[in-house]
């Protein structure tokens, strides 16, 4: 993991709240929440609460985006699309993310989280990312 986006994590409230953690597999990253009772949305099916597994999707679809900018640029979203596909577990969840579109000043990157198996995800989701260069993250 670079230094730009250990800083940027080390700032981020809801990347620490969310056991968030990067690990590089066959040159590609790989997200992961860990789990936590915090995390658990509906505790009669012990199921993760839908706002955590987006915003672990966000933080995964900013840390991409940052680690293909050069420099210190940051990020913000713009807005994104999310898709629940099957009901998550209380465990980990691991996730991926690919930058679909990359402009100037706007990124377009897809995220996509699991927890089982990588061939049967939990959530995917579509982000719109602004890109400021001037400013440091």
């Amino acid at each position: 993991m670079t230094d730009k986006l250990r800083t940027f994590l080390a700032q981020s409230n809801i990347a620490n709240w969310l056991g968030f953690s990067i690990a590089e597999e066959n040159g590609a990253l790989r997200y992961a929440l860990s789990f936590d009772e915090q995390h658990i949305g509906n505790p009669a099916i012990r199921a993760l609460h839908g706002g955590a597994i987006a915003a672990f999707l966000e933080v995964a679809a900013q840390c991409e985006l940052l680690n293909a900018l050069p420099g210190n640029a940051a990020v913000r979203t713009v807005n994104l699309d999310i898709d629940y596909l099957a009901s998550s577990r209380a465990q980990d969840m691991y996730g991926r993310a690919r930058i679909t579109r990359l402009g100037r000043r706007i990124a377009f990157v897809e995220a996509e989280g699991w927890q089982e198996s990588k061939d049967r995800p939990v959530s995917r989701a579509r982000f719109r990312l602004r890109i400021d260069a001037n400013t440091q993250t």
